[in-house]
């Protein structure tokens, strides 16, 4: 796992939320928006609007699931984002955590990689982890 240097630690860290499932997005939104040092700035449904969202937002962190429909899946989108350098990080959030696909994931410049079935306590952990808190 790479840690980040964000500039600011007094300021939130901004984070994107991404998952083909409202119920997941509003879900993860939900948990993050109840911590006093975490903004979620947006939200997209797939990979292609993950990098379009992300262009203009320039999160600090994209929480991004793995597999969506679309033309391109979480992988991809976190290679895009990754060599665009629009955010710090990328952490995929995945049902499907077999090795192969982490393989993938850190390729295309994970910083992180978590199964979706986490605790909150310790998604916020590794949240603030990734980003050096």
């Amino acid at each position: 796992m790479q840690l980040i240097n964000f500039m600011n630690i007094n300021d939130p860290l901004r984070i994107m939320v991404v998952d083909d499932r409202d119920t997941v997005r509003e879900s993860l939104r939900i948990v993050l928006t109840l911590e006093d040092d975490i903004e979620v700035v947006g939200e997209a449904e797939d990979g292609r609007q993950a990098v379009n969202v992300a262009r203009v937002l320039n999160p600090d962190i994209v929480l991004m699931d793995c597999e969506m429909p679309g033309n391109i899946d979480g992988i991809e989108a976190c290679r895009e984002i990754k060599e665009a350098n629009l955010a710090r990080a990328v952490i995929i959030l995945t049902m499907h955590g077999n090795q192969q696909v982490r393989r993938r994931a850190f390729i295309a410049g994970c910083d992180l990689f978590l199964e979706k079935g986490i605790n909150t306590t310790e998604l916020l952990d590794q949240v603030r982890r990734v980003a050096g808190r």
